[in-house]
């Protein structure tokens, strides 16, 4: 999975950007956001490492308004939330299953992003 990060300052705000290469991972960009830190960052990563061998019903849950998050022994499930507020209900559409190490990846090169922009 390759991404890549920006930021948007507006006034003194900064909004982190996640503009995933490939279309199939867009549910990524539910990420984006202005009150990311790095603790935050690393507290859905413990979480991640953590569920790795919980059972369904077990599983390590985050969410926002955006995006919820889900991890257990299977991997990572990503729900689009927005999508399924503006009606969408194919599961194939507001849906992304990833591995523990995809998700891991991209949350610790997140977390880098923003101890090196904030």
């Amino acid at each position: 999975m390759e991404i890549k990060f920006k930021i948007n300052k507006v006034l003194n705000l900064i909004v982190y950007k996640i503009l995933p290469k490939e279309s199939k991972y867009s549910i990524i960009q539910r990420f984006n956001d202005s009150d990311w830190t790095p603790q935050k960052i690393q507290s859905i990563i413990t979480g991640i490492e953590e569920s790795k061998t919980k059972e369904k019903g077990e599983e390590f849950f985050w969410g926002s308004e955006d995006v919820s998050l889900y991890s257990n022994k299977n991997g990572v499930l990503l729900i689009d939330e927005m999508a399924i507020r503006g009606g969408e209900d194919n599961p194939e559409k507001v849906s992304l299953q990833l591995t523990h190490e995809e998700m891991l990846t991209f949350l610790n090169d997140f977390k880098n992003f923003v101890e090196e922009n904030s």
